[in-house]
């Protein structure tokens, strides 16, 4: 088992379309899980995080493998994968996604 988590910088004026992703996930969250399944994550969690007037998203996977789990989300086999990609694509400023280093999960041993 792996663990990834991240920051996602995001544009300003960028709130309405976090609302349309948040909604389109919850209502085709069969796909959505459908899609963890095919990448072999267990837990995929979002968050939304306001630092200092900064907007941004937090993110944590949990899974077989992290890389597989984006190598298998590129191939874009759910339709939603691509609608993800594209929508965080389109909200995030550039450079803007800074990776954590994992320290602590009590279900997996670093």
């Amino acid at each position: 088992m792996e663990i990834a988590s991240g920051l996602i910088k995001l544009k300003a004026g960028s709130d309405s379309k976090i609302e349309e992703w948040r909604k389109t996930m919850t209502d085709r969250i069969d796909e959505a899980l459908a899609t963890l399944t095919h990448e072999g994550i267990e837990v995929e969690s979002w968050f939304q995080v306001k630092l200092e007037g900064q907007d941004y998203l937090l993110w944590y996977m949990r899974g077989e493998s992290i890389a597989k789990a984006f190598e298998v989300a590129q191939t874009f086999k759910h339709p939603i994968d691509k609608y993800h990609f594209e929508l965080m694509e389109s909200v995030t400023v550039p450079n803007g996604v800074t990776l954590a280093k994992p320290l602590f999960d009590p279900k997996i041993a670093l």
